[in-house]
């Protein structure tokens, strides 16, 4: 029994945490995402859609560390469904991205196999960039759909939480939104555990 109640103590303890480490990763991405495609000269970069997706996982970790048990959740169990959803669309991307990097250097590379002229691969390049453009376009739909249920997500959590739990989901969501600032996929997890426990 005492071994229960320290795992639900431990669980109430951190979810805050979690919860606000999973929100700020979500927001910035979306932030990317609806930012794409506006004044876009040269294509899509994969080092752009590569950052987004290590937000989105990052989102989907905490996400489903947020939640105890299945069912006890069901609109955080939902919220983390989403997040997968899009962190696949962005994987479409940068397949996509991949693709056309790989036919526009069709010389040498495993494209050139079908011996196709520079004119043939310019078009299939072309069109691997309009399928990316595409799922983006998408994807930034799916997003303004998801801004009101997400902000009410965030309000029925904020609602069911103690005066503490979201005092320290404030705290953990100032962190994390200053770590966004600097280069996401570069931040180090031990820095985080040692930060944790000062919330």
């Amino acid at each position: 029994m005492n071994q229960i109640n320290h795992f639900d103590n431990h669980f109430e303890q951190n979810r805050p945490v979690h919860l606000a480490r999973r929100d700020v990763y979500f927001e910035k991405a979306a932030e990317l995402i609806s930012n794409e495609l506006h004044g876009q000269e040269c294509g899509l970069k994969n080092e752009r859609y590569e950052e987004i997706l290590f937000m989105l996982r990052t989102a989907r970790q905490h996400a489903r560390f947020s939640i105890r048990n299945s069912g006890k959740n069901e609109h955080d169990e939902q919220f983390s469904l989403f997040i997968n959803l899009l962190a696949g669309n962005v994987k479409a991307v940068l397949s996509m991205i991949n693709l056309r990097k790989m036919v526009e250097n069709s010389n040498g590379s495993s494209f050139s196999f079908l011996g196709v002229n520079q004119a043939s691969a310019g078009l299939q390049a072309e069109e691997y960039q309009r399928r990316a453009e595409d799922i983006v376009r998408s994807m930034q739909n799916t997003l303004k759909l998801a801004e009101e249920p997400f902000e009410q997500l965030k309000a029925r959590n904020r609602s069911i939480a103690s005066g503490e739990a979201n005092e320290r989901y404030e705290k953990a969501r100032a962190h994390f939104s200053e770590l966004v600032k600097e280069k996401p996929s570069t931040y180090r997890v031990p820095s985080l555990i040692r930060k944790f426990m000062r919330f």
